[in-house]
């Protein structure tokens, strides 16, 4: 896995393709390999980009992990890299961190893929964190990524990706993961998805309860001539449960592109 050091941070990343940037950001969590399947898909006609984000994966922590920075982080390195402008596909935090760039480099933004996310959670927010991080005090890493592997993943989803799951948190230290969700569900990006003039596909899956469809409604009722789509058979990682679904919903989107 190849890196690239920008902002202070040690940033690792996959890339595979060629054709315009398709960049992807990944979910609460884990880490680049939650795109394996699209980068495999769309190599044949998309320069493919998938980072893993500060303290996830192999990426460093140094400065916080704010959704802000790595949003910048994820800019800095496709401009060293000579990738803008580009798509961004953003799934969970990934989501967020697309409303973020668009705002930070509108001019750098093709197109936004913004999947099972959403815009603001209001005092339902803190009270997250403060539950995660009640959590998290009282149980190990490996513990904390089972549950949680087993409340995210349908049953049905094959077991391959629950255990791959179960390994991407587990490998995270807990100060880099709660460093996370504190700004995950504390973030606001209401004003910056009004002003996201790009082509803007919302989806999510049906069955997703961490941020279920209403949601998405939110986000699409926001971003003015965005589209929306339900992704049967999937819950909060639809791209995971219900890979074929995924990507029917994504692909008329991205073939305006490519």
């Amino acid at each position: 896995m190849p890196e690239i050091s920008v902002n202070g941070e040690t940033i690792h990343y996959e890339r595979a393709g060629q054709g315009p940037t398709l960049a992807m950001l990944h979910s609460l969590g884990t880490n680049s390999y939650l795109w394996e399947a699209e980068i495999e898909r769309w190599k044949d006609r998309f320069t493919c980009v998938a980072f893993d984000a500060r303290g996830h994966g192999k990426s460093t922590n140094n400065g916080g992990a704010t959704m802000q920075a790595i949003a910048e982080d994820a800019h800095a390195a496709l401009k060293e890299l000579g990738l803008l402008p580009a798509v961004i596909m953003g799934i969970s935090m990934g989501g967020l961190q697309c409303a973020r760039f668009h705002a930070l480099a509108p001019d750098d933004v093709l197109g936004i893929v913004y999947a099972d996310s959403f815009a603001y959670l209001g005092d339902a927010g803190p009270a997250r964190v403060k539950d995660m991080e009640e959590k998290i005090g009282g149980m190990s890493m490996e513990d904390y990524a089972a549950a949680y592997t087993a409340d995210t993943l349908l049953p049905t989803t094959a077991e391959a990706h629950h255990e791959a799951l179960r390994k991407s948190i587990s490998g995270m230290t807990a100060e880099n993961y709660l460093d996370t969700v504190r700004s995950v569900f504390t973030e606001d990006v209401r004003e910056h998805l009004k002003q996201i003039d790009k082509p803007c596909l919302v989806i999510t899956g049906e069955q997703d309860q961490r941020t279920p469809p209403a949601a998405a409604e939110a986000v699409h009722g926001l971003v003015a001539g965005s589209e929306i789509k339900l992704i049967p058979n999937a819950a909060h990682l639809s791209n995971i449960d219900n890979p074929e679904g995924f990507a029917d919903a994504v692909e008329p989107f991205l073939r305006t592109f490519a």
